[in-house]
């Protein structure tokens, strides 16, 4: 089940998982995320609307993160119809992401750009 974000604001989430807005309100949109990753991280961050990708972001190169990066992040721009969903999934095939709390985001949506 996915976990709801609430719209102009920004959201802080804790773990892996997806994370959906129903658009109430048609117009430009903005939705961004940037987390924090323990070292190993293989984290993919994915944008999207209504399932279809808009953006992703992947953090799991090698030696990402670094002492002096230890997050990702990516944002995008979209026009959104009302009943359109706009979703973040954070995923990882690392088991030292699954670790409860392990990995933080800050997702943010706002309408306009």
């Amino acid at each position: 089940m996915a976990n709801s974000l609430q719209g102009n604001l920004t959201n802080p989430v804790a773990g892996l998982g997806t994370f959906t807005y129903t658009v109430v309100t048609a117009g430009e949109w903005t939705l961004g995320c940037r987390s924090t990753l323990p070292l190993g991280s293989g984290l993919q961050i994915q944008l999207q609307q209504n399932g279809s990708n808009l953006i992703t972001a992947i953090g799991g190169t090698t030696g990402n993160p670094t002492p002096t990066q230890q997050s990702i992040g990516t944002s995008t721009s979209t026009y959104a119809n009302v009943g359109d969903t706009l979703s973040v999934i954070l995923s990882s095939s690392n088991n030292v992401d699954s670790i409860p709390n392990a990995v933080k985001s800050i997702i943010s949506l706002y309408q306009g750009k």
